[in-house]
């Protein structure tokens, strides 16, 4: 395995939108500074799809210390969210109602995703965007990619390019909720063709929620060397987060008296002072040598090798605990114990990927993959029990191990007709080896292998109806494997668990003007056998999903601007942003599951209740999504901004039940900045005051629900529902300053 690793290359080289290596023969140094390390993953201006790519310059103006997802909130289709409601910590984003889990996202076209969850957890990613030239989405599943299928978006981060000139720079900014961040930069610029950059962050905030404090660390190194026709760089990230959980949400009865209600860490209600250390802690690193070599005859090949190494824990107190649930042979039987656990996870995901890139005239090509392997351990600790003194510490109550390989290789085609035309064809196999064996957290002995074959077929056309006017339609089909807990549900069921298959259709209209840019797209993405939460548990309660037949998405989108010039200066003195999305979001038949308990709390399985619902919305994914941002230039370096977001209602589990769901709501955000320059065009000091909610809108954008009936004394009761909710802050600051020189 390792050997053929050495031998793989990376897929990277800079999107469309510039131009090739093969149309800049004389400066490559020019070329490599317009992104080429992502050309292979990345959509262009000559691909039939819809997509977004925000620089580094729009993504800096709202950093000062919230994460990724809040910096994107004001792109078409997407909703942010945060645990402890103020944007650091643990974030999540929905690109057109799918969450992260199917959102694929890619660090200079490397996989970022967990590879068992499928998720990606931002916490570990903190201040990533400092360090970041640009971030391309792409909705729907859009081009071929490296790791796992897009089924709602892809995020496309590229890190930044290096500086000609030396630098250093430094940024602190501070606000609401004792939130703080500090970062310093330094780059060589680049001499006789080395170059070396660096960066450090360091970002806590104790949160809007009780006890949801977040301690973070971030850096950043590359090191390289540029030449003629060839590229070599090292490239270093890591991530390390302390934070304490805010996981389980506000109940609903609290939101009017509690808002910022966190139970966790608590005895339950017993009024004794809350678990000092209810943490979770993680560290990721992120190692990647990304290789550029032009080569004759219009090619271009880019490669690389990379390593992504994970480890961590959460601990958790938790009350009248069974200990031989924990220790079966020790002497304790049946005594209960309040306890301290440690549940960890350490990973690594390595591999190569490459890409070979042929342009002339008319005519694009590239020939893609990556081979990957994730090595994953899950493991349980009990370090205290109260009145308990006599067990090993160190010794693990479960135990898993995963393995899980991953290999693709794509193939894209692109050909311009006639100077209007352009076809695109994107052919991509992808093949998903996934083993695991050992004791999960409930006890139960597993062990399981599963093989997965896909090919996911792309094409479409776009048609220039002028130089400025584009008009282009594609089809796409993805498929994607289950992750861990749903093979693991299955399996503890006797059940088959199948992947998801979705059809995406995208047809749509750019205005391409300086003055009224303006975009709409239609699309529809039809899924099958689609993994759904129907109120299904497991042997344990734990809630599972399960494949219902047929689903679907579809809706319109539409973004653009009007930017009004001055007429002497040719400057912009004021502008209007906006983008709008409308949807229709259905399961067309899916079975919920409603349990009933003894007064035991053991369920009476022949009394489960089982409700078929009908063309019933799909949870978390609102009708209506819109941004309206209003922009004024007074003077050269002075820019005011006021951004308004709705999102309409949303439902928390595929019921359509109006008693289980988010309420619409819209907020307002002031941002004040001003860029004084300094001597040399890349030198500069900045000032920025962000007012968040700024009309203290008091509103949830995140929550879950659950529902169960009671069987006592021969009798039913009535279902009880229970309703979580994540509440987001009302208005609050940041206020920050970046020096530049």
């Amino acid at each position: 395995m390792k050997k053929i690793l050495f031998f793989l290359l990376l897929a990277q080289t800079g999107f469309a939108q510039t131009d090739s290596l093969a149309t800049k023969p004389d400066s490559f140094k020019t070329v490599f500074k317009d992104d080429i390390m992502i050309y292979s993953t990345r959509a262009g201006d000559k691909t039939p799809t819809t997509f977004q790519t925000i620089s580094k310059e729009d993504l800096n103006k709202n950093n000062l210390g919230q994460d990724l997802p809040f910096l994107l909130d004001n792109t078409p289709g997407v909703v942010t969210t945060s645990d402890a409601g103020a944007g650091v910590g643990y974030t999540g984003i929905r690109i057109r109602g799918s969450d992260n889990t199917r959102v694929n996202v890619t660090l200079n076209g490397i996989p970022v995703n967990d590879a068992e969850s499928q998720a990606t957890y931002w916490v570990d990613l903190s201040d990533v965007v400092s360090s970041a030239q640009s971030v391309q989405i792409q909705r729907g599943i859009g081009s071929s990619t490296n790791g796992g299928s897009a089924f709602g978006g892809t995020l496309s981060m590229q890190t930044q390019t290096p500086s000609e000139n030396h630098f250093v720079e430094a940024k602190v900014s501070m606000g609401s909720f004792n939130t703080f961040k500090i970062n310093g930069k330094v780059g060589t610029g680049i001499h006789k063709g080395f170059f070396a950059e660096g960066s450090a962050t360091w970002i806590t905030s104790d949160g809007y929620i009780q006890r949801a404090s977040s301690n973070l660390r971030s850096y950043f190194c590359q090191l390289g060397y540029m030449k003629n026709n060839t590229l070599l760089k090292l490239v270093y990230f890591a991530g390390q987060e302390k934070t304490y959980q805010a996981w389980n949400g506000v109940p609903q009865d609290s939101l009017t008296t509690n808002r910022k209600f966190n139970d966790l860490g608590t005895d339950y209600g017993q009024h004794v002072p809350a678990y000092k250390n209810q943490t979770d802690n993680y560290s990721q690193d992120y190692f990647q040598l990304l290789f550029a070599q032009r080569l004759p005859n219009q090619f271009n090949l880019n490669a690389g090798l990379f390593a992504t190494l994970g480890h961590g824990y959460y601990e958790e107190y938790k009350a009248g605990q069974t200990f031989n649930n924990y220790f079966e042979n020790h002497d304790t039987l049946g005594l209960s114990s309040d306890l301290v656990r440690q549940k960890w996870l350490k990973n690594v995901f390595y591999g190569g990927t490459f890409a070979l890139n042929y342009e002339h005239k008319n005519i694009s090509a590239t020939l893609g993959g990556l081979l990957g392997q994730y090595r994953g351990e899950n493991f349980g600790k009990v370090i205290w029990a109260q009145d308990i003194s006599d067990f090993d510490k160190d010794a693990k109550y479960y135990d898993g191990h995963s393995v899980k390989n991953d290999f693709n290789v794509y193939a894209k085609f692109n050909y311009e007709l006639l100077q209007k035309i352009n076809l695109y064809v994107d052919l991509q196999y992808r093949y998903v080896g996934y083993s695991a064996n050992g004791i999960d957290d409930d006890k139960a002995n597993y062990t399981f292998a599963r093989k997965w074959h896909f090919f996911n077929p792309k094409a479409g056309i776009l048609y220039r109806i002028k130089p400025a006017h584009q008009v282009y339609a594609s089809y796409a089909l993805g498929n994607r494997e289950p992750n861990r807990d749903d093979v693991m549900a299955a399996l503890a069921n006797n059940k088959t668990v199948k992947p998801e298959t979705m059809h995406n259709l995208e047809i749509g209209y750019k205005l391409l003007h300086r003055k009224y840019p303006f975009a709409i797209n239609y699309y529809l993405m039809q899924y099958k056998d689609q993994l759904v939460l129907t109120g299904r548990l497991n042997d344990v309660g734990n809630p599972i999903k399960e494949n219902v037949p047929a689903s679907y998405r579809m809706g319109v989108e539409l973004n653009g601007s009007i930017n009004v010039l001055s007429k002497k200066e040719g400057r912009k003195v004021f502008a209007i942003n906006y983008n709008f999305a409308y949807s229709l979001n259905k399961i067309k038949s899916f079975d919920e599951y409603i349990y009933t308990y003894d007064d035991n709390y053991s369920p009476v399985d022949s009394l489960t209740q089982i409700i078929t619902h009908k063309n019933a919305n799909i949870s978390f994914s609102p009708s209506i999504v819109a941004s309206l941002e209003l922009v004024a230039y007074p003077v050269t370096g002075l820019e005011i901004s006021l951004t308004n977001k709705a999102v309409s209602k949303q439902y928390l589990d595929n019921t359509s039940n109006e008693g289980r769901k988010l309420k619409p709501f819209y907020y307002s955000n002031l941002r004040i900045s001003y860029r004084l320059p300094l001597k040399r065009d890349d030198k500069e000091i900045k000032f920025t005051l962000l007012f968040n909610n700024i009309f203290n809108r008091l509103y949830e954008s995140n929550g879950y629900s659950y529902s169960e009936r009671y069987f006592s004394g021969g009798e039913k009761t009535d279902t009880y529902t229970y309703n979580y909710y994540y509440p987001q802050a009302g208005f609050n600051m940041l206020a920050g300053m970046s020096v530049r020189f």
